[in-house]
């Protein structure tokens, strides 16, 4: 069977570039090759860019993009198309004649590019199967299945319930019967179920050699995503992470980390390895060994790549021995999230550590020699001014880079979903019109 793995390209304000390799579909490309298959890729989610004209979803915020003034003028320039172009990829596709298709769709506010790909494989491969994966279509997989026209969609992590897919429609057995494969002729019953959670030690590393150089480039370094573990042991009320991966967190074997570390190093020339996972350090002794592992690797090699964790630390389990141990390792900055400085706030969302955390974390890194952002979520239901103010005058009288991430509800009607973003501003209460959302989002990009 010929597999094609598919990851779209993105529209929208911004994009971070260092995330553009689709680590989840790499790591369904190395099960498959396990299994005995030889899966493509089409990577869509290229360095390129093209600026488009303003979809009217987001015409509410044309009265800001040039306001007079500066603390309500939207921060972001233009909408943009990341990647290859829709012409490139219906030629590519045009191409392929691929039995199946598996196309990622990591976030909600990204669902139309997906459902766009799903209609030009339509066009041009009209008995071609199609399963998308990933955080939306697991929470929406009616969407996807009634709407975008997908065949399949896999509920939960994909490299068991891939695999399974495939020996089903070989075998021509029913895939909707393994748990994780959802179909139009799946059961109330089996659309609950998740896929079946990998043995996380036994997965081969992703399958980066689908890449193409391009797709290591960012920041003019070449770069690497990868992950030590999945999951998260935290119950956060506003984050979505046991979509995918349940509620148990899985740690990797940290001579298997160091080993890919090593691996990215010597066939990628990885000159930054970004670490994705939800919960990089969720105890100290987890971030002593891996952090030591990594200190005495370079002493080994001959690589000295910088490492990142985009996605944030957890403060909760560490203490002020990390920051010093993370600059040794090559961090060179900390990225942490507050959510609010309000007691009551982290309490309502469950958040496992308080103020004085992160502030003695902030200024233990600080003294290190980490650049320390600082996140804090603004616009969450039930916030008023006064709390926000706290919040930035807290953060900024720690001296560290205060960035806001602009509240944002995946569980939105569906004509709301384009819009669910941090940079489209969208959803006011009854405390924050959408100037002051823009007003307090400024004030913080201000050094003063």
């Amino acid at each position: 069977m010929k597999i094609l793995l598919v990851n779209p390209p993105i529209e929208d304000f911004y994009i971070t570039g260092i995330r553009r390799q689709p680590l989840g579909l790499l790591y369904i490309a190395s099960s498959l090759r396990k299994a005995g298959y030889n899966p493509e890729l089409l990577n869509c989610n290229t360095g390129k860019k093209q600026l488009m004209d303003l979809p009217g979803e987001f015409s509410y915020l044309k009265d800001f993009m040039d306001h007079p003034d500066p603390l309500l003028r939207y921060p972001f320039k233009n909408y943009t198309h990341y990647g290859m172009s829709w012409q490139e990829i219906e030629s590519r596709i045009k191409k392929t004649d691929a039995d199946l298709y598996l196309i990622s769709s990591l976030f909600t506010t990204y669902c139309q590019e997906t459902a766009r790909i799903i209609s030009i494989i339509r066009k041009h491969n009209a008995d071609a199967l199609i399963a998308a994966g990933g955080y939306h279509p697991s929470l929406y997989p009616e969407y996807f299945i009634h709407k975008a026209g997908a065949d399949f969609v896999i509920n939960g992590e994909g490299e068991t319930a891939a695999v399974q897919l495939v020996l089903a429609l070989e075998t021509n057995s029913r895939p909707e019967d393994t748990p994780g494969i959802i179909s139009r002729s799946s059961s109330d019953h089996q659309k609950r179920l998740m896929a079946a959670v990998p043995e996380i030690n036994s997965l081969p590393c992703p399958a980066r050699d689908l890449l193409l150089h391009r797709d290591f480039r960012a920041y003019r370094k070449n770069f690497v995503s990868m992950i030590t573990s999945r999951g998260c042991p935290n119950r956060c009320e506003f984050c979505t992470g046991r979509t995918i991966w349940g509620n148990r967190y899985r740690s990797r074997e940290i001579d298997d980390v160091l080993n890919e570390i090593i691996q990215c190093c010597e066939n990628y020339g990885a000159d930054i390895i970004n670490f994705e996972d939800d919960n990089l350090f969720p105890s100290k002794k987890r971030a002593q060994q891996l952090l030591t592992g990594i200190v005495e690797m370079k002493k080994r090699i001959n690589f000295t790549p910088e490492f990142t964790a985009m996605n944030g630390i957890s403060l909760e389990n560490i203490d002020e021995e990390i920051p010093p141990l993370m600059k040794d390792a090559g961090f060179n900055e900390l990225n942490i999230s507050l959510v609010s400085q309000s007691a009551e706030v982290q309490r309502i969302n469950r958040r496992p550590f308080d103020s004085e955390k992160f502030r003695s974390i902030a200024e233990c890194a600080k003294k290190s020699g980490l650049n320390v952002r600082g996140y804090f979520i603004l616009g969450i239901p039930g916030q008023n001014i006064k709390e926000i103010e706290d919040t930035i005058s807290f953060m900024k009288g720690l001296k560290i880079q205060v960035f806001p991430s602009i509240f944002y509800n995946v569980f939105s009607p569906e004509h709301e979903w384009k819009m669910q973003r941090s940079s489209a501003f969208f959803n006011e209460t009854a405390e924050f019109t959408r100037s002051d959302l823009l007003r307090f989002f400024n004030i913080c990009g201000r050094n003063h």
